[in-house]
């Protein structure tokens, strides 16, 4: 009986032992399902709400303020603003210098220099478009003035001469060297008769100026140049290198609401 027993309980161990076995996962299965569970993960965009809401104060604006403080820090490194005439669209222009070759240009709104976008010209500045944001970059040492000249200033203002007024070359040249100093030895604007465009009033002249050996006053209105109507900014532009160029010419003015002719030598 007790053999019988003892050889019972070793099948019995046997079987359970075999169960075991069987019931026991392949390794390549273990593997399997480890590179499976590892495989799933969360797509890229659940973690985006991270950066977005800054969770863990990581991001802030500073960074992206000194960035584009540099951009247009920059731009003023390229450029100076000379002088502006203030106006819409076509009849506003200014100069723009670049610093690296001194040049020169005469520049409208939508125009593009140094890689900035021109969007509006302002009295005595200009509005960029640098890199999607707008800069303002002004003339230095600028001093505003009122557009039109005080009544007393009209009352005394010097008659329209009989003759052709003579000016000297070599001081044209001189003056106008800088075309940006022709706009800044007074204030030029855009003059409009009943809404329609007749010319650049001419006030706030400097003691001195080209302006003034040339008898313009405060108040005059440049209308037209050699029979031809001053009404844009290339129209002033190309008077200005009229002016340069030393040719005798007859300047179209209004001054007290009646219509003048200057005329002009050069020796």
């Amino acid at each position: 009986m007790a053999v019988f027993l003892y050889q019972g309980v070793g099948i019995f161990y046997k079987v359970l032992t075999l169960q075991i076995i069987r019931m026991k996962p392949a390794p390549a299965a273990e593997v399997k399902a480890t590179v499976a569970a590892a495989s799933v993960r969360e797509p890229a965009d659940a973690y985006r709400v991270i950066p977005e809401r800054n969770l863990f104060g990581t991001t802030n604006k500073t960074v992206a303020d000194k960035q584009a403080g540099a951009v247009q820090q920059d731009i003023a490194l390229l450029i100076d603003l000379r002088g502006t005439v203030a106006g819409e669209s076509k009849y506003g222009f200014a100069i723009i210098e670049e610093k690296g070759t001194r040049k020169q240009r005469l520049v409208k709104a939508g125009d593009v220099i140094a890689g900035a976008k021109v969007v509006r010209i302002k009295r005595n500045a200009v509005d960029l478009l640098v890199e999607n944001q707008e800069r303002t970059l002004k003339m230095a040492e600028t001093k505003e003035a009122p557009i039109l000249p005080p009544p007393a200033a009209v009352a005394a203002a010097t008659p329209i001469p009989t003759g052709p007024l003579v000016l000297n070359r070599g001081e044209v040249a001189a003056g106008l060297q800088d075309m940006g100093s022709m706009l800044r030895q007074a204030q030029v604007r855009p003059y409009f008769n009943a809404g329609i465009p007749d010319g650049f009033m001419i006030s706030s002249i400097q003691a001195g100026s080209l302006y003034q050996k040339m008898g313009i006053i405060d108040g005059d209105i440049i209308q037209g140049v050699n029979n031809r109507a001053i009404r844009t900014a290339d129209d002033m532009m190309e008077l200005l290198n009229l002016i340069k160029s030393g040719s005798g010419m007859a300047l179209s003015i209004k001054r007290r609401g009646n219509s003048e002719t200057l005329n002009y030598q050069f020796r």
